[in-house]
């Protein structure tokens, strides 16, 4: 699955790489090893946008230390062994406490939503052999699903899009760090 089956229109966009000197079934393994206590970046950026949802004392699921990819905020909605993992569904992040229950949608559904006050948000990270190693990607879209919305979100979006970019680069960079050693270790 690709994100334009999707999401193919978006109001934003993120979207990171990076070169890593390893098999792509090294890589893969690496990702879903990542775990929230070895990115303090990320666990210092979740922590002060969850506060006021920890504090009003739901949402303490979030902060066990877990794979980083089983505390996203949205649903696996597709996962191909050593290719890539897809993750998407609808949001009010940009409400203090998270926003209404969001439904649960699958791929299609949530290509076809349009319900007003909500934004559709997917995230992948993909794998690429590339040059003897993998290349590992991340893109992340959003899309509002009224104007109204957009508006609220686009300030949200200002604040967080920095902290959402660093989280990123910090997994992109805890995978490598992983699979490299890993993959090194395996020539030895």
């Amino acid at each position: 699955m690709e994100l334009d089956d999707v999401l193919p229109n978006s109001h934003y966009v993120t979207r990171q790489s990076r070169w890593i000197d390893a098999p792509p079934e090294v890589v893969w393994e690496a990702l879903h090893e990542v775990k929230l206590s070895g990115l303090p970046v990320t666990v210092v950026l979740s922590a002060a946008r969850f506060l006021p949802v920890l504090l009003s004392g739901s949402g303490l699921k979030q902060v066990h230390d877990r794979p980083f990819l089983d505390a996203l905020p949205v649903p696996l909605l597709s996962s191909t062994d050593n290719e890539s993992v897809v993750f998407g569904g609808a949001l009010q992040a940009w409400r203090l406490r998270g926003g209404e229950e969001p439904p649960e949608l699958d791929a299609e559904e949530l290509e076809r939503f349009i319900q007003p006050g909500w934004v559709k948000a997917v995230m992948d990270f993909r794998l690429k052999p590339v040059r003897g190693g993998t290349e590992l990607s991340s893109e992340t879209r959003v899309l509002a699903t009224d104007p109204n919305t957009r508006g609220r979100f686009s300030w949200y979006w200002m604040v967080v899009q920095p902290g959402s970019t660093a989280i990123r680069w910090e997994v992109l960079t805890a995978v490598q760090l992983r699979a490299e050693a890993r993959a090194k270790a395996a020539a030895a």
